[in-house]
């Protein structure tokens, strides 16, 4: 048998988990001590997490992931949904021996924490939700929460292919950053980087896992959510709206919420000392419930 190539000096393998045959989710694994693991949202990738795996790693191992089809990770041709998502981060979870890990998760990025969370309790320690929402969109008891009817209309103007109405989708992807993410203007590079992130989802992936998403409902579903969980949200958000963030925290049991005064949808990047100083004390009180256990 021939002998495989010599890898180049400085060579190194990217970090891959297989989540499925032919399917692989790029992730980077920094640190060492209690897990968390970061979901990042809709049109964004590993990278939105930056910050918050910086001030963590000195004594956490941190796990940053992209989902299926976006990012660094495996397009395979079909399998966009967000059930799969979360069977997916789970995969990863066990793969990757983090259980039971806490969950970080951003948008839309939630509801791959949530379905998580309740189909296998086993593998989560601790939930936290930035800038999250109980259900996709519109009024449920009362409450407006989830995504936003004009940012929904944004996309819609972004997926059509014909007519009046469409946009070229790069300039969609702009328009998020600069009309629904900040409370604050941001600096160019800022913007940049989102965009950059944004174009790493193809449309027909966003447009398939949106497609899942449209009937996702948590409202009886957070019931079963036995961990202690965080619900941290912008006051000022556009995209997510707060009063859906607020409703998801007073509905599951014992969930501490925490507003940030100066954010819009991007807590992480706008009030990054505020977000971690939010996130890091409730890791710790996740680790003191464990010792006590």
């Amino acid at each position: 048998m021939k002998a495989p190539p010599k890898r180049p000096k400085g060579w190194f393998e990217m970090p891959y988990c297989d989540v499925a045959k032919d399917v692989r989710l790029y992730y980077e694994d920094f640190g060492d001590g209690p897990a968390v693991i970061f979901t990042p949202s809709g049109s964004l990738t590993h990278k939105m997490w930056e910050n918050q795996v910086a001030a963590l790693v000195a004594d956490h191992r941190t796990v940053t992931y992209d989902w299926r089809g976006t990012g660094a990770s495996d397009k395979p041709r079909a399998g966009y949904t967000i059930e799969q998502a979360a069977a997916d981060l789970c995969t990863l979870v066990e793969s990757l021996g983090l259980a039971p890990a806490i969950l970080v998760g951003h948008g839309i990025g939630n509801h791959v924490s949530l379905l998580a969370a309740t189909k296998r309790p086993d593998l989560v320690a601790g939930l936290a939700l930035a800038s999250a929402s109980p259900w996709f969109s519109g009024v449920h008891d009362g409450v407006a929460g989830g995504l936003a009817t004009e940012f929904l209309d944004l996309l819609g103007r972004g997926a059509a292919s014909t007519g009046a109405r469409g946009k070229p989708y790069a300039q969609v992807c702009a328009e998020l950053s600069e009309r629904f993410l900040f409370h604050r203007p941001q600096p160019p590079a800022v913007h940049q980087s989102i965009l950059e992130q944004a174009l790493n989802w193809p449309l027909a992936v966003i447009n398939g896992y949106a497609k899942s998403l449209a009937a996702i409902d948590h409202r009886e579903r957070v019931a079963l959510v036995q961990c202690p969980t965080l619900v941290i949200q912008g006051r000022h958000d556009r995209k997510t709206l707060y009063g859906g963030a607020a409703y998801l925290a007073r509905r599951i049991a014992g969930a501490r919420f925490v507003t940030l005064e100066d954010s819009a949808h991007m807590g992480q990047i706008e009030e990054i000392e505020a977000f971690n100083g939010a996130l890091r004390e409730f890791i710790e009180t996740v680790r003191q419930r464990k010792r006590a256990a």
